[in-house]
């Protein structure tokens, strides 16, 4: 084992048509004395992805779906396929990404300092980030235990970010740390879609959480036709209003507190 460490990291790489720098993030991945094994779960890709994996061989493990699944199943896919105490998931699109940022992630964990960690990129040289990048931090560390319970929820989860929203439910803030990583930059989700499909994609993925958790309970027909609604809309604005007409209070308050919240900066940022 690498520098004599007790603690097995195990990478998870999600890749869907991401030729352009996909080979990149691997190559720092594996060049990192912290990480054990790279996983890769190539989500059906129709650009070259595959082939770029398929380059590193026996380097990495990977996983191949011949028809898309979603994130939800490759992240499930990849926690199964691990053997490592820790998994560090990463996006296969980084920009700029380094070994320094691979041992900045996991310095908190491996020094026992925290349960969870959360990496975000900064707004510039300072540090600062934004705050909605934390709930839709694809970098993040947690114990494979942990997570192996939730791996038959988190494998149907839904849309944009579905993934990421179901696993912010699962520990508290006291375990989590927030890492901010200078110089590392990632492309807007929504430039893979349409700005209408990105808003879908991410009230799809809110909806299907919060009736996953159990927090939302469709009991009426008027109930389902209402959230159905929701994903017809088009703009930013229409879903304002769509919100603002459901009858049911408690579902209202839900989507209010959980979507508006820590989505709608990350739609907006795409839509304007």
């Amino acid at each position: 084992m690498r520098n004599n460490r007790k603690q097995q990291v195990s990478a998870i790489v999600p890749v869907f048509n991401e030729e352009k720098r996909v080979g990149k993030v691997i190559d720092t991945l594996l060049k990192s004395n912290l990480i054990d094994e790279v996983i890769c779960i190539n989500d059906s890709s129709s650009d070259k992805s595959l082939k770029i994996l398929k380059g590193f061989g026996k380097q990495i493990k990977l996983i191949n779906f011949k028809k898309n699944q979603g994130k939800g199943k490759a992240v499930a896919a990849g926690i199964k396929k691990a053997s490592g105490e820790f998994l560090l998931f990463c996006d296969g699109d980084l920009i700029n990404f380094t070994v320094e940022h691979i041992k900045k992630m996991l310095n908190p964990i491996l020094e026992g300092e925290v349960r969870v960690v959360f990496a975000v990129p900064t707004q510039n040289k300072t540090g600062k980030y934004w705050r909605h990048e934390v709930f839709l931090a694809g970098e993040r560390i947690y114990p494979r235990n942990a997570l192996l319970p939730h791996v038959s929820k988190l494998s149907r989860t839904k849309g944009a970010g579905g993934s990421e929203v179901y696993l912010n439910t699962l520990f508290r803030r006291k375990e989590i740390k927030i890492v901010p990583l200078i110089g590392l930059k990632k492309p807007f989700k929504g430039s893979k879609w349409s700005s209408s499909l990105a808003l879908k994609q991410g009230l799809l993925s809110v909806i299907g959480v919060l009736q996953e958790s159990g927090r939302i309970e469709i009991n009426s027909i008027r109930d389902l036709k209402q959230l159905e609604n929701l994903v017809q809309v088009d703009t930013f604005e229409d879903l304002i209003t769509k919100i603002g007409e459901i009858r049911n209070k408690k579902i209202k308050a839900l989507l209010k507190k959980y979507f508006l919240k820590y989505i709608t900066k990350y739609v907006k940022k795409i839509i304007d």
